[in-house]
C-alpha cells in the first residue's frame, strides 16, 4: 500500500511538471492572471468593478502578497466564479469578504460528499456561502457580462466563463501544449470522454478572442489552437 501510494505521489508530480503557469501581471488591459501554488486565478476588472475566476491555491497570505503587487485589494472583488471546487481553486476564498461565490449547480454534488472526487476520495465541504448557477446563464457585474458554460470531464461539474463575450476561462477543461490545445491531464480528469466532448463544444465557439487556462497559460489565437484537436 506504501509503494502504491509513493508511485501515485509521484506520477501526480510529474503530471504538475508538465504545467506551465503565468506570473502575476496585467495580460491585457483589465484582465490580470494571479499566480498561487501550482495553479493561476484571474481578476477582470472594468471602471471599477472587479471580479475573480477562481480563487487560487496554496497559502492565502501569499495570494494576498500577488494581488500586492498589482494593487488589487481582496476586498473590492464582488464576485468568485469557480471553474470547479479543487482545492487548488478554492484556497484563497476567505480573503474574498464581500465577494458572492458561483459554481455551476451541478459541481454540487462534488462537495456534498455523495460523489468521489479522484482516487475514491470525496471532497470536503465548501466552507463558504455560494450561489449555484446552470449552463448558459448570464450574469452582469457592472459592466463586466458573464456567460456560463458547463464544461464537464475534470469534475462532474466544471463550468467555463465566457467574459463579455470575448474572453474565455476554462479552468481545467483543457491544456494548452505549444499553442494547441489538448486534454487536460488524464490523471486529475474524472472522465476524459466527457471533456473530450466539452472541448469539441468550446471549439464551435467563433468569437472568442482569448482562452485563458489555470495551469497553461493562455492563447491569443483560440481558432488556431483548436484546429488540431480530435475527438
Amino acid at each position: 500500500m506504501i509503494i502504491g501510494l509513493v508511485k501515485l505521489l509521484l506520477k501526480r508530480n510529474n503530471e504538475i511538471a508538465k504545467m506551465s503557469h503565468l506570473e502575476t501581471q496585467e495580460i491585457i488591459n483589465g484582465i490580470y492572471s494571479i499566480k498561487t501554488k501550482n495553479a493561476n486565478f484571474y481578476v477582470v476588472e472594468d471602471d471599477g468593478c472587479y471580479i475573480a475566476i477562481d480563487a487560487g491555491g496554496g497559502n492565502a497570505n501569499v495570494v494576498k502578497f500577488e494581488l500586492d503587487k498589482l494593487n488589487i485589494d481582496p476586498n473590492k472583488i464582488t464576485a468568485v466564479l469557480l471553474t470547479h471546487t479543487d482545492f487548488d481553486h478554492i484556497s484563497a476564498l476567505r480573503l474574498f469578504e464581500n465577494a458572492t461565490i458561483y459554481i455551476s449547480k451541478h459541481e454540487e454534488q462534488m462537495i456534498d460528499s455523495l460523489v468521489p472526487r479522484i482516487f475514491g476520495v470525496a471532497q470536503r465541504k465548501l466552507k463558504h456561502s455560494y450561489k449555484t448557477i446552470d449552463d448558459n446563464d448570464e450574469l452582469f457585474f457592472g459592466k463586466i457580462k458573464v456567460k456560463s458554460i458547463l464544461t464537464p470531464g475534470h469534475t462532474n461539474g466544471s463550468m467555463s466563463f465566457m467574459i463579455d463575450d470575448k474572453y474565455l476561462f476554462v479552468g481545467d477543461t483543457l491544456g494548452l501544449q505549444n499553442g494547441q490545445v489538448s486534454l487536460f491531464n488524464s490523471l486529475f480528469n474524472m472522465s476524459d470522454d466527457t471533456q473530450k466532448k466539452s472541448i469539441a463544444n468550446l471549439a464551435k465557439m467563433t468569437k472568442i478572442e482569448y482562452v485563458f487556462t489555470a495551469h497553461y497559460g493562455f492563447t491569443d489565437e483560440p481558432q488556431k489552437a483548436f484546429e488540431s484537436f480530435a475527438i
